[in-house]
């Protein structure tokens, strides 16, 4: 075969190589401009559609853009009718303003005045004020002494009512205790005219119940009381620190009525335990808890 066919059959070749690419992209984008193409057409249908609506929709517009103009200007008219009048108005509101400053400068006259004498009230009026916040503090000072006066005029009766108290069972006990001592010195002066004078040993044993005197002003309360067969014992709310002191002999008494008396023998600090003596079971009564028992210094 000659070289130049063999080069034509290469050549053909390759054309039909590079052309059949080419044929299949022409077919694709053929396919593709015509679809576009409607496409296109289809959007200018629709946009003629629209003009059409969108100018038939502006004349709508235009007919009644006209109709609000001729209202507006009916309206314009009608305010210019109004301006006139309000131009009317405030001519007169004008003459009237001139007449009220006239008014105006004669009340500021007035009012200098009554400013004058509001002043002078407002001075008179601090002066009331603190004349009177001086008054209360000394009302205040008054009914604060009163209530203090009051409060101690209630101590006083109530320290009256326990020393009134105190002093008829005292008295009664005095009454009783001359009466023990008379019967004692009788007793006393019988054993003697029988059987002589009393012997030492006798009068140290008389003297270990002796009394010790009453160094500090008490009052407390029975809170226990212990009856045995020889002897009544009973328990008081004071001790030491009260001023108790054993050998001190109390009075008890109850409703201001003397009921008995009390020995102490035993001191604690804040409780003391005593000896009841002179207790009347079937007259005055017995001692019980809560009766009352006074010590008065001597």
């Amino acid at each position: 075969m000659h070289v130049l066919t063999k080069i034509f059959i290469v050549l053909v070749s390759l054309l039909s190589v590079l052309l059949v690419p080419l044929v299949v992209v022409y077919a694709h984008n053929e396919d593709s401009f015509q679809k576009k193409y409607q496409a296109a057409i289809s959007q200018a249908n629709a946009a003629r559609a629209a003009f059409e609506s969108s100018k038939s929709s502006h004349a709508a517009v235009v007919v009644r853009k006209d109709a609000q103009i001729q209202e507006l200007d009916g309206s314009a008219r009608e305010l210019q009718r109004q301006t006139d009048r309000q131009v009317t108005e405030l001519r007169r509101l004008e003459g009237q303003l001139v007449e009220a400053q006239g008014v105006d400068t004669d009340m500021r006259a007035q009012l200098s005045t009554l400013a004058t004498a509001v002043d002078a009230s407002q001075q008179l009026l601090d002066v009331l004020i603190e004349d009177l916040g001086a008054l209360r503090k000394s009302a205040l000072t008054s009914e604060r002494q009163k209530v203090e006066l009051d409060e101690a005029l209630r101590d006083a009766l109530a320290k009256l009512d326990a020393a009134d108290e105190a002093r008829r069972a005292l008295q009664e006990e005095l009454h009783r205790l001359k009466d023990d001592h008379a019967d004692a010195i009788g007793t006393i002066q019988t054993y003697v005219a029988q059987y002589g004078t009393l012997r030492d040993d006798q009068l140290a044993a008389g003297m270990m119940m002796s009394e010790r005197p009453i160094e500090h002003d008490l009052d407390a309360k029975i809170i226990a009381v212990n009856r045995r067969a020889d002897r009544i014992f009973a328990d008081i709310d004071v001790g030491s620190r009260d001023g108790v002191k054993e050998g001190n002999v109390l009075t008890i008494g109850h409703g201001g009525q003397f009921i008995a008396r009390l020995h102490v023998i035993e001191v604690d600090i804040n409780r003391s335990t005593g000896i009841v003596e002179l207790e009347d079971e079937f007259g005055r009564g017995k001692v019980m808890i809560g009766h009352h028992v006074y010590g008065r210094k001597r």
